[in-house]
């Protein structure tokens, strides 16, 4: 993918280098996971991760003690103290009803979690969905209401083995290496910005993608968000055009709140009377740990379950964004339940943490197969920890999403389409996320459009290391 070699296709980053460290050829164990994610960790920028626990809709897994210490140590003292970038796939199990919410490794909040979707913008029937995706990328994938024919004509051009090309690359495996690529060109026009802020530049930057998608929701912050798309489809020229202005972000503080029942909650089996518990907040306030910006937030939880695939587990901000942490299951038929938790959800970014968060625990007794039940059964488990992590930041205050108050402004700006205004106008969309992406994907960003980057002087050591 060199620039211009007529080729397969075009590459993203003609600049970046790439290599590749081993671990998938034999026993993987949490030591050669952590050697890995730590290797020669002020050299590498960004590491490309397509693996993860299978997708298979059964199990949760995620990084054991040193890989949670890798992805740490990386984010915090990599790449001379910026830290590294840690891409990784969200998952391909969506046909076997899969949740990403089960994946500890999307879930650690030094990771960005990149989905795809098909070349029409649409989800394809692979991707996972949960509150911790921040972004997704074109790869191709019939979807289950889109016409594949169109997306057949446009699928992903790569090259593949032995000096051939491919147009059957997709899944987040393909995805996620975009994005890796994408940041590259960011790093490479502003390399100053932190393993945050290249997080913060991608709530700022994706476009809407799909919006007639019902999932979508804008938070308190004036984001949109999705459950499968995250912030939205990757642009890697608002990306940059935004890098080269970029002032980076201030401390990260992290604010803990416990929820003390004084006694084990229990679980009903039914949906109709979910188990609900209120945590109130005031964001640490008057202490080191106060955040008043939010960025990740996490919670981990500790529960039985009669059967695992049953539970769906939502978390409601002061705003009233909901996450949906957890979906049901069919495969997962674990009486296991889940012992200290975390999830992540990136949906509440940019809200005021203080006031009251609301959990649900909901129960669907007649959906997992193979999980057998007693009728006199009233309880589906029973959850005894709630924690709530608050990421984030105090006192800084960052512009909110550009927006255009009126619709019809909107048109005349961009002398759209006939037919895109009677989708504007006709769609029950929200108008604000309508408006949106008019706004996001009629106007490109061109190379007029973006600052020249000064050139700097190599770093003659870096150039002879290996």
């Amino acid at each position: 993918m060199q620039a211009n070699n007529s080729f397969c296709g075009v590459g993203i980053a003609f600049n970046a280098r790439i290599g590749g460290i081993r671990i998938l050829d034999g026993k993987v164990t949490d030591a050669l996971e952590a050697a890995a994610l730590s290797y020669n960790n002020n050299y590498i920028d960004i590491y490309t991760c397509c693996w993860g626990p299978n997708d298979n809709g059964m199990v949760f897994d995620g990084p054991r003690n040193l890989t949670t210490k890798a992805l740490k140590e990386g984010a915090e003292k990599g790449r001379g103290g910026k830290g590294n970038i840690f891409i990784w796939a969200s998952g391909n199990g969506g046909l076997a009803n899969d949740h990403c919410g089960t994946d500890g490794y999307v879930n650690n909040i030094y990771t960005v979690a990149v989905g795809a979707v098909s070349n029409l913008g649409l989800s394809p029937f692979y991707s996972e969905a949960c509150a911790a995706v921040m972004a997704v990328v074109p790869t191709g994938g019939s979807s289950a209401y889109s016409y594949s024919f169109l997306e057949d004509e446009n699928s992903l051009v790569t090259t593949e083995l032995d000096g051939k090309c491919t147009n059957t690359f997709k899944g987040t495996s393909s995805a996620a290496p975009m994005a890796a690529a994408v940041i590259a060109l960011v790093l490479q026009a502003n390399p100053d910005l932190t393993w945050r802020d290249v997080q913060h530049l991608i709530v700022r930057t994706c476009k809407v993608c799909d919006p007639m998608d019902e999932d979508w929701s804008i938070n308190g912050a004036g984001y949109h968000v999705h459950h499968k798309y995250g912030f939205g489809m990757l642009d890697a020229g608002r990306l940059v055009k935004k890098a080269l202005r970029w002032t980076n972000v201030g401390p990260q503080r992290q604010c803990v709140v416990d929820f003390h029942a004084g006694q084990t909650r229990s679980i009903a089996i039914s949906t109709e009377h979910p188990l609900i518990l209120n945590l109130t907040t005031d964001g640490c306030t008057g202490t080191e740990n106060e955040v008043d910006s939010l960025e990740h937030v996490q919670v981990t939880v500790s529960l039985s379950s009669i059967c695992r695939g049953d539970l769906s587990i939502f978390l409601t901000s002061p705003y009233g964004t909901v996450s949906q942490l957890l979906g049901i299951r069919e495969a997962d038929n674990s009486k296991e339940g889940l012992t200290n938790w975390t999830f992540t959800t990136v949906h509440s970014w940019g809200e005021d943490p203080k006031g009251t968060w609301k959990l649900t625990v909901k129960d669907d007794s007649v959906y997992t197969f193979g999980c057998r039940r007693r009728y006199s059964e009233t309880t589906a488990g029973f959850i005894t920890q709630f924690k709530l992590t608050l990421w984030g930041t105090y006192r800084t205050k960052f512009p909110k999403k550009e927006k255009l108050k009126h619709s019809g402004v909107l048109y005349n700006r961009y002398n759209l389409q006939e037919s895109l205004t009677e989708f504007i106008e006709n769609s029950q969309v929200n108008l604000e996320l309508a408006e949106a992406f008019v706004s996001e994907n009629i106007k490109r960003v061109n190379e007029a459009d973006i600052p020249s980057v000064k050139t700097k002087k190599k770093n003659v050591e870096e150039e002879k290391r290996v």
